[in-house]
């Protein structure tokens, strides 16, 4: 006859298991890669320093994943529009103004809270966005 803390034991250990297969999505590293691709892959306008929440819900093969993040501009508004003049490509300089219209005026070294929700795959490679960009 088996013991009663060994039996225990061995839920324990079967629960522990179990809730190592689940699903876990997404973490804060993907979505801030993920995120960082989407809004300005050169980092020279905004950059992700930080997923700062992270909520992500298992729809089917998508996860909806509302993400509160905080950006940070390492140039002055001022700053990038010199550099669109002085050496930016077409498509680059096409970006960078829409990133200017985007967040509007910004200084250099500023922080700003973000909020979005992304709708996430697991592919081969890791997670990706499941649609193109609507922003």
């Amino acid at each position: 006859m088996m013991r009663p803390t060994t039996s225990f034991a061995g839920l324990l250990l079967a629960a522990l298991l179990l809730a190592g297969c689940a699903p876990s999505g997404p973490s804060k590293a993907d979505v801030q890669e993920i995120l960082q691709s989407q809004l300005d892959p050169s980092t020279e306008v905004v950059r992700v320093e930080t997923v700062d929440q992270l909520n992500a819900a298992e729809q089917g093969d998508v996860w909806l994943t509302d993400v509160k993040a905080t950006l940070r501009f390492p140039q002055s508004l001022t700053d990038v529009a010199q550099g669109m003049q002085e050496n930016g490509g077409a498509a680059e300089s096409l970006s960078r103004l829409g990133l200017m219209l985007r967040f509007g005026k910004f200084e250099a070294g500023e922080t700003r809270p973000y909020r979005t929700r992304l709708k996430l795959i697991e592919g081969k490679n890791g997670w990706m966005r499941a649609e193109p960009t609507s922003e």
